[in-house]
């Protein structure tokens, strides 16, 4: 069963099931999730993932889709989840874990209402929106017990991190370090952090370079640009690239899509996170013995990964035996460097995690590199005037090819690109599927430091003018989600508010006709359609309707 819904400049549609369950879990949907916030037509946010960084949000949509307490009881098991996303959540609810994780009772929910400053007699849904995303995570929960409302923390979360902190813990939950032997001469030397950081970066762009070198039409012969076939092969499989002939040479090649050109815009950790999901969804899908059947095994290598140090040899045997053959996929990606000994060729039980690995439980702030560079040491390289010239401080092939999908190059000097944004070539790339939404964010991120002295930021005209072109090439916005209808209006307000707090509320509107009563209709985003379910189905409990 599948119902859409679309509204002038804010269109959603999306595949329901039954009682408005999501079909995201059929095989031909499992790459249906995106990490793209959704937008309305004004540029406005309508589907960020409420307080995380929005460069995480394709892992809080895997891990809000559908999720109950068992998956989160597993997942909370190892300390380094605990740790890594205590690190990825937002200040107020992290200052809140640090609060609670030593204590050894639950407390008041007015008590957690008055440290957040709040009204004491504030509703739930107040204190839930705060709180947020510890509850969806299942981090905390709120219960009544004889008239009184607290806060718990769960168990299992709180035992990883008073032990992550306290160095209590297990002794591979972060990894074991490699002991050196003998046997370690035959192999080359370790990489110092530097060749890390290139290795990681450099097999990252590599990918970059062979997806935007498609809308070129050029050969791709060359087997050391080429990445690897699994990476190819995700790469078709999550949309992000399709099969198509090759102009020039009549062969069948790999050709960009319009949800690959978005990719290209993303920030360096929010493609990674959207790659490392869609592999979740993938390994799973076609072998749910490796990692059980939600992925928990190779979510929990990530986090793994993402508090270890660079620069340090890890032990790939010491690893789970669920984990260990994610390895060799993960080299493909550029996320550690293996060694291998000389003679044999065989991979050595050593392995090092590279600069996207380490700073996956960083933030966005904490990336290696700010989408596809950030020009001369990393830096904001880009200048934009009120006359819409933009002057790009950079040598960088693959940063110079993004800007050629929206930007009319006209000089280019060794260091130094100049171009102006043309309607003509910005709607172009508008129809490649790139929103004036993804070109300002681009823009914005990869300011130059003397664009920061601005404000705002960007000159208005031009943002306004981005808009303007994007309405005229689609005035409707179109995203996929779950459609609730609800026939009580205080189900209906309760709703809408609670997908205001999640972050997921796209459109909602409602009528009160005397022929049909009131009928109130919520439309969210696909993350959030489990949380909305179970929040719907706590309140008809309480109210003994729906």
């Amino acid at each position: 069963m599948s119902t859409s819904v679309a509204h002038l400049n804010g269109a959603a549609t999306g595949p329901t099931g039954p009682n408005g369950t999501s079909d995201a879990t059929h095989p031909s949907n499992f790459f249906s999730t995106t990490s793209s916030a959704s937008t309305d037509a004004n540029g406005q946010n309508g589907g960020a993932q409420g307080g995380m960084d929005e460069a995480t949000a394709p892992l809080m949509s895997f891990l809000l889709n559908g999720r109950n307490s068992t998956f989160f009881s597993t997942l909370y098991a190892s300390e380094a989840v605990c740790l890594g996303m205590f690190r990825l959540l937002p200040p107020i609810p992290r200052q809140l874990v640090m609060s609670l994780i030593w204590s050894a009772t639950n407390f008041r929910a007015k008590d957690i209402k008055a440290l957040l400053k709040m009204n004491t007699h504030a509703s739930n849904t107040d204190l839930e929106r705060r709180l947020y995303p510890l509850i969806p995570l299942g981090i905390l929960s709120i219960s009544t017990h004889k008239g009184i409302q607290y806060v718990h923390m769960h168990a299992t979360f709180r035992h990883g991190m008073r032990n992550a902190l306290a160095n209590g813990g297990k002794s591979n939950a972060f990894g074991v370090s490699y002991v050196t032997t003998e046997g370690d001469k035959s192999v080359d030397p370790p990489p110092t952090i530097e060749e890390l950081v290139e290795h990681g970066n450099g097999t990252w762009e590599g990918m970059l370079k062979y997806m935007v070198s498609s809308r070129l039409d050029i050969l791709r012969d060359n087997a050391e640009e080429r990445p690897q076939e699994e990476v190819l092969d995700l790469l078709l499989q999550s949309g992000l690239m399709t099969e198509a002939t090759n102009k020039r040479s009549g062969r069948s090649t790999l050709q960009i899509t319009s949800k690959g050109f978005q990719f290209l815009l993303e920030d360096r950790l929010a493609q990674i996170w959207q790659v490392l999901m869609y592999y979740v969804t993938k390994r799973t899908f076609e072998n749910p013995r490796h990692g059980g059947d939600d992925g928990v095994e190779i979510v929990k290598l990530f986090f793994t990964l993402g508090n270890m140090q660079l620069g340090r040899a890890y032990s790939a045997s010491a690893l789970p035996a669920a984990q260990a053959p994610i390895l060799d996929d993960l080299e493909a990606y550029g996320l550690i460097y293996r060694r291998y000994t000389f003679g044999d060729g065989k991979k050595h039980d050593q392995f090092f995690p590279t600069a996207l690995a380490t700073t996956l439980c960083s933030g966005a702030s904490g990336a290696a590199g700010e989408g596809i560079g950030g020009g001369q040491d990393g830096k904001g390289f880009l200048i934009l005037e009120t006359n819409y010239k933009i002057y790009a401080y950079t040598s960088n092939e693959l940063e110079i090819a993004i800007l050629n999908l929206f930007v009319d190059i006209r000089v280019r000097y060794p260091n130094l690109i100049v171009g102006k944004l043309e309607r003509d070539t910005v709607k172009r790339a508008m129809e490649e599927g790139i929103t004036a939404n993804q070109i300002i964010s681009y823009l914005t991120t990869h300011a130059h430091p003397q664009m920061h002295k601005n404000n705002p930021l960007l000159p208005i005209t031009v943002v306004d003018q981005l808009h303007l072109w994007d309405k005229e090439r689609n005035r409707l916005n179109i995203d996929q989600g779950v459609l609730f209808k609800l026939r009580q209006k205080h189900m209906y307000e309760d709703a809408v508010s609670h997908a205001k707090t999640l972050g997921s509320l796209i459109y909602h509107s409602d009528s009160n006709r005397a022929s049909t009563g009131f009928m109130g209709n919520v439309f969210v985003s696909t993350f959030a359609a489990g949380p909305l379910r179970d929040y719907l189905n706590t309140r008809r409990a309480e109210h003994e309707m729906y």
